[in-house]
């Protein structure tokens, strides 16, 4: 298992996902505010980021661009999840995979065993 970041600004999804990781024996670091992402993320070297990208009413397109372009982040892969579909955009910025919103927990957890799998220099 491993370290994962969630990052939402809806405290009830911030419980849910921690709830669901630790359930399945990871450890959840939670970000509620965009500032906060890009320095957590350096900080924690979390095995997979499971990100919305509309935080506190701003679209966070741009901090996942940061995130993928810093040579120490990027390689660790992010899942960007919203109620819109944008996961052309996401993908186009190098973004591994893309959720909408709501989304079957399952699907989730296979998401990130999935992507744990194919980054092994994360773990």
């Amino acid at each position: 298992m491993g370290k994962i970041m969630v990052v939402d600004d809806n405290t009830v999804m911030l419980g849910f996902m921690t709830t669901l990781l630790e359930l399945e024996g990871h450890t959840a670091v939670t970000v509620s505010r965009p500032e906060d992402i890009i320095p957590v993320a350096q900080a924690e070297r979390p095995q997979v980021i499971i990100m919305d990208i509309h935080l506190a009413e701003q679209d966070t397109l741009v901090i996942l661009k940061d995130l993928k372009s810093d040579p120490q982040l990027a390689t660790i892969p992010i899942i960007a999840v919203s109620g819109m579909d944008r996961g052309e955009e996401c993908r186009a910025i190098g973004v591994e995979e893309f959720m909408l919103k709501p989304f079957m927990p399952a699907k989730m957890l296979e998401k990130i065993e999935q992507l744990q799998q194919s980054h092994p220099t994360n773990s």
